[in-house]
């Protein structure tokens, strides 16, 4: 087990948001080297001007394609952005029909442009063209399945496309306890795992103290995969990130936060190497940066507020080819802020 062992850092105002880290370097493409910080400065500007009369539902899912354009679900709609923040389409929500589904959680854009998002609720999730065409859905609406059913699912919360073999990685996690990978392409059952890389098991009692470490997932949430191919997955109640090669076999771990339920969602900084992995801790309302390569904790972004750089229970995030951080905030932000990527900081 990796342990948590935090660096202190000098905590600095820039702008409006709160920054971890001092010294800036030139912002550059590859830092694996660089012995620092990412630092991340909250955008006051991003999104441009919303429509006259828009309302934020709750943001449960963000994600980047491959033009750069920021994609949100709220509510039951999904939302595309130009790089700038422009709004360029939204679509699906109560307009869509009755069939719709009630909520949407969690958000991917893959390598074919198909857009993936789940009705938690319903235990379904939806492959989607960019248009919002239904391509395929994997699981039954309003049936629930176990831990070991292969094609019905247990509240799924986020998902992952590979762009090399094309296979979706499923966090079955909000009542089911595992990672389940389909084809993305014929939504065949593949393989699935739990935590460690062991079976999962809907029957285990968690430990009555948050501290001790679980053998299961506790409301899995999180999932991603970095370039060298390792899957990693945000298991929330446990507040660890686990590691894992993609045929399930267990790399690493660490507990991210002493705090209960901080690790949220999970993402890479643009770096060749992606030296950092940012951690979306919604009950402490913060981005905590993470060393990839040992899961140490360097440092955080964010506080709990409403203003620019404040965050109200950050839920997803994502970044662009440029380094830039994208936060989806559930209840009570229930907004979108982008947090620039600004260089390198001293430790």
């Amino acid at each position: 087990m990796v342990t948590n062992q935090r660096i202190k850092t000098t905590i600095f105002v820039v702008g409006f948001s709160l920054v971890i880290g001092s010294c800036i370097r030139d912002n550059v493409t590859d830092i694996q080297s660089m012995d620092g910080i990412a630092l991340l400065e909250a955008d006051p500007n991003w999104p441009a001007q919303m429509p006259e009369g828009w309302t934020w539902g709750q943001v449960l899912g963000v994600s980047v394609d491959a033009q750069d354009h920021v994609w949100v679900t709220h509510s039951a709609q999904v939302v595309e952005f130009d790089p700038d923040g422009n709004l360029l389409r939204t679509w699906g929500g109560p307009e869509a029909g009755p069939e719709w589904p009630r909520m949407l959680h969690g958000l991917f854009v893959d390598h074919n442009d198909y857009v993936w998002s789940a009705a938690r609720e319903q235990h379904t999730i939806f492959k989607f063209t960019k248009d919002g065409e239904v391509v395929m859905t994997i699981g039954q609406m309003d049936q629930m399945g176990t831990s070991h059913d292969p094609y019905l699912l247990g509240r799924p919360a986020e998902f992952y496309v590979d762009p090399d073999t094309n296979e979706v990685y499923v966090a079955d996690g909000y009542t089911n306890r595992r990672i389940i990978v389909y084809d993305a392409e014929t939504g065949e059952y593949l393989r699935q795992w739990g935590a460690y890389g062991n079976e999962p098991d809907d029957d285990y009692q968690y430990p009555e103290e948050e501290a001790q470490p679980a053998s299961q997932f506790r409301l899995l949430h999180g999932i991603t995969s970095s370039r060298d191919d390792l899957i990693y997955v945000a298991d929330r109640t446990n507040s660890r990130v686990q590691v894992f090669n993609q045929d399930g076999t267990f790399v690493m771990e660490n507990r991210v936060s002493e705090g209960p339920s901080a690790a949220f969602s999970l993402a890479f900084s643009a770096d060749s190497d992606q030296h950092f992995l940012y951690v979306a801790d919604g009950t402490a309302h913060r981005i905590l940066i993470l060393r990839r390569e040992t899961l140490e904790v360097l440092g955080e972004v964010g506080s709990e507020g409403s203003g620019v750089g404040q965050l109200g229970r950050p839920h997803n995030i994502a970044t662009d080819s440029q380094g830039n951080l994208y936060v989806a905030e559930a209840n009570p932000g229930m907004r979108v802020q982008k947090f620039s990527f600004m260089g390198i900081g001293s430790l």
